[in-house]
């Protein structure tokens, strides 16, 4: 599967090379290798590593906090 960047860099290299810039040319074959390759190697990373599970929600709806009255505190020395 190429990108269209790689496609680009294969097609310029013989409009390169017949306007007599044969490094640029090799140069830019070697870039849409490279890109292609690193390609190849990212894909086979995400292949052997899934990405994790999604995380958990709470079940039902968020909750709130009810306050309660209590019982009144006795006094020291009352």
């Amino acid at each position: 599967m190429s990108t269209a960047l790689v496609t680009a860099l294969r097609e310029s290299c013989d409009y390169l090379r017949d306007g007599g810039y044969h490094q640029t040319a090799q140069l830019m074959t070697a870039a849409a290798e490279e890109i292609e390759r690193l390609n190849r190697k990212v894909r086979a990373l995400e292949a052997a590593n899934p990405p994790p599970a999604p995380l958990r929600r709470p079940v039902g709806g968020p909750r709130r906090i009810v306050r309660t009255a209590r019982p009144p505190v006795p006094l020291a020395g009352t």
